[in-house]
């Protein structure tokens, strides 16, 4: 193959490259024969912008292969195993609600990447070092072992390190998914617990009357379908955005799992801050395909019981049932965490009554407050209560999804 200087390069018209980004930087010349064999076998290696663009390259580079009778069997079964695998990757975020033990979340990453040594090392804070699925210390390999390492950060800290055949690597649209699957799954703090025992953790969070937040993205299942496996680095962008505004307003996370985000707070105001930092937000950015993410969020005050595993009792289920009943970019407040909001409200900040409601499992109706003031969405459908209207659109279908008041 011709080596094709800059001076040519620069002469060639946009058409002789099968990938020019938004920025018109050209990528995978293909004028000619052999130029076209050798983009054919570095197509993997490109950072596409988004599928949309990849699709488009895949398509002028096919068709210049066309031109010059090349056959691309190769390339055509490496594009069928990386969307394959992709699709396998995408599906993690869900199956991972379902593992059990650390082994077996390990087992599902082997079988993903199609790397059957692939280990998984967790970090820990009090052994100052990784750990492996038993527990036990774990070191990274060094340089001319053979394997490698992608490692994953949280808050800048050192979260999880995936040991793993250096060829997984080529696949960089693959690394990506799996790792912001993983990224996922290993937040959720009931599979860390299972490597190291979280009971001192748990023993900090604040007792007494506190302040719970719950939050959930509304039409998730809706998210998934549309994006496919890019919905797993939404997920990921969002729940970085709330625990961001969380810990801004000095809130504990108690769990994230699926596209809920749990939280407590020792001060009700507080609370209150970090949900209107949420909404504001999450408004005020773009997200991908123009899709529109909104959370519905639940704020309500009460005694609960602290247990080695979490909270329990009746406060737990109460912040569920608010949350569930709201809709996406409404902040809906109990009367109990009205009371402990007091006159701490945020200049500019209005508590509008809904009136009581009932809801599944709670004895006494609870009057329901919405948040009202700059930069929110002011007008919102009726609650979804056990007072809502049969057949509205899913009327206490999170209700029936949600289990007894105890979320660890």
């Amino acid at each position: 193959m011709s080596r094709l200087d800059t001076k040519k390069r620069a002469k060639l018209p946009n058409t002789a490259f099968a990938y020019v980004d938004s920025k018109g930087r050209r990528r995978l010349p293909i004028n000619d024969e052999a130029h076209v064999r050798n983009a054919l076998s570095r197509f993997t290696q490109v950072a596409f912008e988004d599928d949309a663009a990849r699709e488009r390259a895949r398509k002028r580079l096919l068709t210049a292969a066309k031109k010059y009778g090349i056959v691309p069997i190769g390339f055509m079964t490496g594009q069928l195993e990386t969307r394959t695998s992709e699709a396998t990757a995408g599906r993690l975020v869900i199956e991972f609600e379902h593992v059990g033990t650390p082994g077996e979340f390990e087992q599902r990453l082997r079988s993903a990447l199609r790397d059957p040594t692939l280990s998984v090392l967790q970090w820990s804070e009090s052994a100052a070092g990784y750990l492996d699925g038993a527990g036990r210390a774990a070191a990274l390999p060094s340089e001319g072992t053979g394997r490698a390492v992608t490692l994953l950060e949280r808050q800048g800290l050192p979260m999880t390190a995936l040991v793993h055949d250096p060829a997984i690597l080529k696949n960089r649209d693959l690394v990506k998914t799996v790792t912001a699957a993983v990224r996922l799954a290993v937040e959720n703090d009931r599979l860390r617990g299972q490597v190291e025992a979280r009971t001192h953790e748990v023993r900090t969070l604040p007792s007494g009357n506190v302040t719970f937040v719950l939050t959930d993205i509304e039409g998730s299942t809706g998210l998934l379908h549309r994006l496919g496996d890019r919905y797993v680095a939404l997920l990921a962008d969002v729940r970085a955005a709330i625990r961001g505004c969380m810990h801004r307003a000095g809130g504990r996370e108690v769990d994230a799992r699926a596209d809920e985000f749990f939280a407590v707070f020792v001060h009700a105001s507080a609370a209150l801050q970090a949900a209107l930092e949420i909404e504001r937000g999450l408004r005020s950015r773009a997200w991908p395909d123009g899709v529109d993410v909104k959370l519905r969020i639940g704020i309500h005050s009460g005694r609960p019981t602290l247990t080695d595993t979490g909270y329990v009792g009746l406060a737990v289920h109460t912040v569920a049932r608010i949350c569930a009943a709201g809709h996406g970019g409404q902040i809906l407040l109990s009367a109990a965490a009205r009371d402990a909001v007091g006159r701490a409200r945020p200049t500019g900040i209005r508590l509008r009554s809904l009136g009581s409601h009932r809801f599944r499992g709670l004895r006494e109706a609870q009057e329901i407050f919405q948040v009202q003031g700059p930069d929110l969405q002011a007008r919102f459908a009726p609650l979804r209560t056990l007072a809502a209207p049969e057949g509205s659109p899913d009327a206490s279908a999170k209700e029936r999804d949600d289990g007894p008041g105890s979320i660890a």
